[in-house]
């Protein structure tokens, strides 16, 4: 038994078929690329949304201390606490204290000794032999 010889209508709609299944196939697959690259770029939107609100928060945050930095109250209490300085007619008192009697001694403080680094070979043989615990 033979099979019947398709005719060329037959060859040609088949051949249109395959053209067509081939074209909404490559369709599809740039639509979902499409798609998958749409939502990457919405999660970087959000992302970087994100990012501008804290850095718009933090830029609120500078611009207050900026505000107190430059304002008379800043530089008196600067003036007072970090130099210690008074306004004239006013004496200035320090209270010293043993811990900033401690701090202001000068002691420097001792370095903690760094063991010698031994040669490979020795770093080995001890590894096989122990050091006896005894000492001559």
């Amino acid at each position: 038994m033979s099979l019947p010889k398709p005719n060329r209508n037959q060859i040609a709609i088949g051949v249109a078929i395959a053209i067509a299944l081939a074209i909404v196939g490559g369709l599809a697959w740039g639509f979902s690329q499409q798609l998958t690259r749409a939502r990457q770029i919405r999660a970087e939107e959000v992302r970087l949304e994100q990012k501008v609100e804290a850095e718009q928060v933090r830029y609120e945050e500078l611009t207050t201390e900026l505000e107190y930095v430059r304002s008379d109250e800043y530089v008196e209490r600067w003036a007072r606490e970090e130099r210690k300085m008074a306004r004239p007619g006013e004496i200035a008192v320090v209270v010293v204290t043993d811990s900033d009697e401690a701090q202001t001694a000068d002691t420097q403080p001792t370095p903690t000794p760094t063991p010698e680094a031994q040669p490979f070979w020795l770093e080995l043989w001890e590894l096989f032999f122990p050091p006896s615990s005894r000492s001559p």
